[in-house]
């Protein structure tokens, strides 16, 4: 392997997840595809994980690892951004898991399609050790821009999911993207959305290759509540992005619709419940769009009732 010009560079931003980096980078040595190089970048943590990637750094001179201040996921991205050299770029979490394959058919999917972007499926993984499937998983080839737009904005996920996670993208393709750090959540998905619209052509394989922790009591999930917004800064985007494009404008207002509704249950959970009128009012903002739209009639259903009954809508949520 010529190491200054890898086929996959791998960057795994982390902030106080010592108790996964172990697990994260030895599923990345455990690669059957070799040719990879890999950033860690310790984004100010201030338990073990810089000490631990430092470690299992010393083992493989494919790794580098950065320790910064803590200054956000975005700009932890953007540093190994500057750095990569690989062909394709692969963003993998810090507390997440791939299976042994995952590059090597993820690099296959690539360039058997000519692809821009390639995407495997996942699946949930459980504290309790439970690993569910995902149930949309998809698979095929996306032919042109058209086509893959429509595929990124179909669901409240997309057949190509919106985050950067479980891909790779081509560099020389979107290599000049970066994350913007005003987001705190979110910003994957915008620059997933950023990659998509210049790309001329993507693929799916619904392989199971990337395991994604599920963890309810993470600093982000207590977070969400107080920086829910930043979904909407990015559905704004979008919009404006496809001004004179109905159909996927009515994609863009289901999807804020039906993230507006998930939130709901997430400011309840955390006791921020005066959050909730103005998440009605983001819910209900394209309430004809979505109405007058292919989605399913029990999103119809639900917008119908918020605004017709907020305070009923309101107190079955609670319930629940």
């Amino acid at each position: 392997m010529n190491k200054s010009t890898p086929a996959v560079s791998i960057i795994v931003p982390a902030f106080n997840t010592g108790p996964y980096i172990r697990k994260c980078i030895e599923s990345i040595i455990s690669q059957t595809f070799s040719d990879w190089e890999l950033f860690v970048v310790d984004d100010g943590s201030t338990d073990d994980t810089y000490d631990t990637a430092l470690s299992i750094s010393e083992t493989d001179d494919r790794i580098t690892v950065i320790r910064t201040e803590n200054k956000g996921v975005s700009d932890a991205r953007n540093l190994c951004l500057d750095r990569a050299a690989g062909e394709y770029l692969c963003f993998i979490d810090s507390d997440d898991t791939v299976e042994p394959g995952y590059l090597a058919e993820l690099v296959r999917c690539a360039t058997e399609t000519r692809a821009d972007i390639a995407q495997c499926s996942f699946s949930y993984v459980y504290g309790d050790g439970r690993t569910v499937p995902d149930p949309d998983r998809a698979s095929g080839v996306y032919q042109n821009n058209g086509e893959i737009m429509r595929a990124f904005f179909n669901g409240p996920a997309g057949d190509i999911r919106v985050g950067t996670w479980a891909k790779l993208f081509r560099r020389d393709k979107f290599g000049s993207i970066r994350f913007d750090g005003g987001l705190r959540v979110y910003e994957d998905a915008l620059y997933t959305y950023q990659c998509c619209r210049l790309a001329e052509r993507a693929a799916s394989t619904d392989g199971l290759l990337y395991n994604y922790l599920q963890r309810e009591g993470s600093a982000m999930n207590s977070r969400l509540p107080d920086i829910c917004n930043d979904y909407f800064v990015v559905f704004e985007k979008q919009a404006e992005d496809y001004r004179d494009n109905g159909i996927i404008r009515k994609k863009i207002a289901r999807r804020a619709a039906e993230t507006a509704l998930w939130l709901m249950n997430t400011v309840i959970a955390a006791g921020k419940k005066d959050k909730l009128w103005d998440l009605r009012r983001k819910a209900l903002k394209n309430y004809s769009a979505v109405f007058f739209s292919s989605a399913p009639f029990s999103l119809k259903v639900k917008l119908t009732g918020l605004a017709l009954m907020p305070h009923v809508y309101f107190a079955l949520l609670k319930r629940k």
